[in-house]
């Protein structure tokens, strides 16, 4: 049975994907799926120092989809994030994004932290980024200005 992934911010502080969302993510890296990058955004909640990952989006009609590149192009995304909010009363929203790599062990580009930088400056809260390669995954926390890769902990290994 597959088991969520926990991933530590600092101390005290955790992020939770859980597994049907890394499922959801992990399938767009093989097949013809695989073919071109794909991507989405994380809606979640900010529980304390914890956020936790309910659902991602996954590629929409207008976006772009390239060997290397994915630009997030359709409203759909925003709209999701848009209704989860309201859904929830308040308590769910836009917490991060994610995308594919080709290649098995993803390292993020000049292109992804530049984009990520763009993101964080226009966040009071912090932000997760996530890009998911054939055999492994890169996980980050974007908070005040800068993005820091975060771990996950012992005995979870995608």
């Amino acid at each position: 049975m597959p088991t969520d992934l926990i991933f530590r911010i600092s101390g005290d502080a955790f992020v939770l994907l859980p597994a049907k969302v890394y499922d959801v993510m992990k399938s767009f890296t093989s097949g013809s799926q695989g073919e071109t990058e794909a991507g989405g955004i994380l809606i979640g909640s900010y529980r304390g120092n914890h956020i936790h990952i309910h659902q991602c989006t996954v590629p929409l009609r207008k976006d772009l989809r390239k060997k290397y590149l994915f630009d997030r192009k359709d409203r759909g995304h925003q709209l999701a994030a848009m209704l989860a909010w309201t859904k929830s009363l308040g308590t769910e929203t836009f917490v991060g994004e994610w995308h594919t790599h080709p290649e098995d062990f993803p390292v993020p580009s000049s292109i992804d932290r530049g984009t990520w930088r763009e993101i964080i400056k226009r966040k009071e809260v912090p932000v997760v980024f996530v890009i998911l390669g054939r055999k492994g995954m890169w996980a980050g926390y974007g908070r005040r200005g800068e993005v820091v890769k975060i771990s996950m902990l012992p005995n979870e290994s995608p």
